[in-house]
């Protein structure tokens, strides 16, 4: 960056702003927005366009289908770039309200850190960002770019609209780049640049063997729903493997300067055992690029029968994350196929819906920029060239033919979707001083350098 006084700058800022700083993300916590049931989204929804319109930004709410998206603009230079931001507003279920030590709807402070459903994922980068283009805003400075915000509530469940909307509005979201937030950092405790995301394929497989459940005694002569399921999984996997003919087809392999990348990330296994307390000794030197570069076959729940009962009924529901280039109805027609050719005739299999994959070239001239931006704040960083969790990054990169960076900042252990999700406050505030600083680094690139 040539300003360098600008993070010393923010920072001050940032001090002398802290309270209110701190209580718009509080309120905005507070909106409960559960896009699962539809809790809250309107309002919470309403809020935030207030927010922004507050700062000075232009806003727009579209009434997308089923939770409305919001696209606020600053600025309309042509001399400038234009950076468009995403977030969601949206949140996860508490889930059972006994497992938290607070209540999930008020924030709450313990040593340093925020408790609250939605403080990690996704409100405190939604109100970073917002909060970045305000201190513009308050210290008169010249905003170096265009910014776009498109704002959906709708994330935990898929986007649904968001990208037919996209696409109707291409015209008008044209952009020089996408920059987001939305995630924890690496197990190390670092923060991750991410130029890509796998996708999500979800499966819903059902076995039925009677029209109801019988007696255990019968378990020698009657046929056992949940065993017939359990031999299926284990037909599709097989300690690390996948089993299924034609499932891993076309993933698209790294390159040599995505091999060198992942080589120099630090060693990570052992901070992941120490956070989830795991056993697990199945890592070796691929770490990473099984981490980042091979899909899944995660058996997410499975539900079947009731104590002394031979099982009528097994459900599992099934977690593909997809790599680039794998083609998700491909994926699931593979499944449908391998479990076919079992032999089973009492087996259902649904798609219950999928995210495609994303990938931004590694040799996008945005990210020397972003990575010394994360220097100056975080001093060391991580580069994962796909994050191995979903997000809808491939609406900006497959959809609008963007490149799309993510810095994720999040606390490594901020529990998104589980009791007690939190974030740290100086994560929250170095999270706008990342998109400050963003936006200056942004306007300074010259692509043909």
């Amino acid at each position: 960056m040539k300003n360098k006084k600008l993070l010393s700058d923010i920072k001050e800022y940032l001090k002398y702003y802290e309270n209110q700083v701190l209580e718009d993300w509080y309120e905005l916590i507070r909106h409960i927005s559960v896009s699962e049931t539809g809790e809250g989204i309107e309002t919470c929804c309403d809020w935030i366009q207030k927010k922004m319109e507050e700062i000075g930004i232009q806003v727009t709410k579209y009434s997308v289908k089923p939770a409305p998206v919001l696209v606020g603009r600053f600025g309309n230079d042509p001399e400038k770039k234009t950076v468009l931001i995403y977030a969601h507003y949206d949140v996860k279920p508490a889930g059972e309200r006994k497992l938290w030590h607070s209540d999930p709807f008020v924030p709450t402070v313990r040593d340093g850190k925020v408790y609250a459903r939605g403080s990690a994922d996704n409100k405190s980068p939604l109100m970073a960002h917002l909060k970045a283009l305000e201190y513009f805003v308050r210290k008169k400075m010249e905003v170096p770019v265009n910014v776009i915000f498109v704002f959906e509530g709708d994330e935990e469940c898929g986007s649904r609209g968001l990208e037919e909307f996209l696409a109707e509005h291409r015209t008008e979201l044209a952009a020089d780049l996408v920059f987001f937030s939305d995630g924890p950092k690496d197990p190390s405790g670092l923060p991750i640049i991410a130029l890509g995301a796998k996708g999500d394929l979800s499966v819903h497989i059902t076995v039925e063997t009677m029209n109801r459940n019988v007696h255990a005694r019968y378990a020698p002569v009657l046929p056992s729903a949940a065993w017939q399921l359990v031999e299926i999984l284990g037909k599709c996997k097989s300690k690390d493997k996948i089993l299924i003919p034609g499932f891993e087809e076309g993933i698209l392999p790294f390159t040599e300067k995505e091999i060198e990348i992942m080589d120099k990330l630090p060693k990570s296994e052992e901070s992941l055992n120490t956070i989830y307390e795991a056993k697990s000794s199945n890592y070796g030197k691929d770490f990473y690029p099984r981490l980042l570069g091979q899909p899944t076959f995660n058996i997410c729940w499975i539900k079947t029968g009731a104590n002394g009962v031979v099982p009528a009924k097994a459900e599992a529901l099934i977690d593909c994350r997809l790599v680039p280039d794998q083609d998700p109805e491909k994926g699931f027609q593979c499944i449908k196929r391998h479990v076919e050719m079992m032999g089973y005739d009492n087996v259902k299999i649904e798609n219950d819906g999928y995210i495609p994959s994303s990938k931004t070239d590694v040799n996008t001239p945005y990210l020397p920029a972003v990575e010394e931006i994360c220097r100056d704040i975080y001093g060391e960083y991580v580069i994962y060239p796909c994050r191995p969790s979903s997000a809808p990054d491939y609406l900006w990169t497959n959809v609008l033919k963007l490149p799309a960076i993510q810095v994720r900042w999040s606390d490594a252990d901020s529990d998104n979707h589980a009791p007690n999700e939190h974030l740290s406050i100086k994560e929250y505030m170095d999270g706008i001083a990342l998109t400050v600083c963003a936006l200056q680094a942004v306007s300074e690139i010259n692509e043909k350098d």
